[in-house]
């Protein structure tokens, strides 16, 4: 997609446009677009998100941005780089912009859909992103956050690593586990209960049941690993017009299935109905099926 004119903001030309060249635009949305775009000083390479802001979507900008600086680098994240905001004075409020690292334009979603035979997902490929998934989100956890909108659509390739790694990106959504974190780290963070968010955040097909409520915690995150593992490891839903993960969240495993237990096992385990009996990011990684 080559980049046209209207793309370029006129009142962000020092701010943000003497900074960084626009190459292409890799995708648009309801709140703004993301380019490729090259650094002027280095010609290093970066993807772009640029946030359209005004009254309504500045507080969630500023989340974002907040989220980003907060939950540290981890090598299963987007690296962020850096972050450009510009006031208008004619137009609406202003642009946010997020310099972050460039990975292949192709998406977990779009590879699922892509990779369709047995011999295109390996075991050994896909227990080692499943545990990838789960290593970021172990880190993600222990700095008190839930991600809230983990899917395919929001996992992505570094480029160079020849579609092995994954990385977790869009923490748009991300929250704070624990609002009101007392002294006492981890320990402390691990034996409070679930607190209020709010409620229907997060992407309604990769939601886990309670995320509908206000009453969760990161076992959202677990739940929607759990349906992301179902993708990679089951080629084809038995079930004609049925997908994959209606029949996960049904719970009624169809016979052909039933072939597969220590599979079943996993994927029950991690989209359990109940928050409680959902595994730890951290107990998946050590998870028998896995090893």
């Amino acid at each position: 997609m080559q980049v046209k004119d209207p793309i370029i903001c006129t009142e962000c030309l020092e701010v943000f446009h003497s900074n960084y060249e626009i190459v292409s635009v890799l995708g648009q949305g309801a709140f703004g677009v993301v380019f490729h775009a090259h650094r002027k000083r280095d010609m290093e390479e970066f993807a772009v998100k640029r946030l359209d802001l005004d009254a309504a979507t500045l507080r969630l900008a500023a989340r974002e941005v907040n989220n980003i600086t907060s939950i540290g680098c981890h090598p299963g994240y987007i690296i962020f780089e850096e972050v450009f905001f510009n006031e208008h004075h004619t137009k609406s409020m202003g642009h946010l912009y997020i310099a972050m690292e460039l990975c292949e334009q192709l998406t977990l979603k779009e590879w699922l859909q892509m990779a369709q035979t047995a011999r295109s997902r390996p075991w050994c490929l896909m227990s080692d992103w499943i545990k990838q998934l789960a290593r970021a989100l172990d880190h993600l956890h222990k700095n008190n956050f839930i991600h809230r909108d983990l899917k395919p659509a929001n996992v992505f390739f570094p480029r160079g690593a020849d579609f092995k790694k994954l990385k977790i990106g869009d923490f748009g959504l991300a929250t704070r586990a624990i609002v009101n974190l007392e002294e006492g780290g981890l320990q402390s963070l691990m034996e409070q209960t679930a607190q209020k968010h709010t409620g229907g955040a997060g992407t309604p097909y990769y939601m886990a049941p309670e995320q509908t409520g206000e009453i969760y915690d990161e076992k959202v995150d677990i739940f929607a690993l759990g349906l992301i593992s179902a993708e990679l490891i089951i080629l084809n839903s038995p079930m004609e017009g049925v997908c994959t993960n209606d029949i996960i969240r049904s719970g009624q495993w169809p016979i052909a299935w039933l072939d597969y237990p220590d599979a079943l096992q996993f994927l029950s385990q991690l989209t359990s109905l109940n928050p409680s009996e959902r595994p730890t990011a951290a107990d998946v990684l050590v998870h028998p099926f896995l090893q």
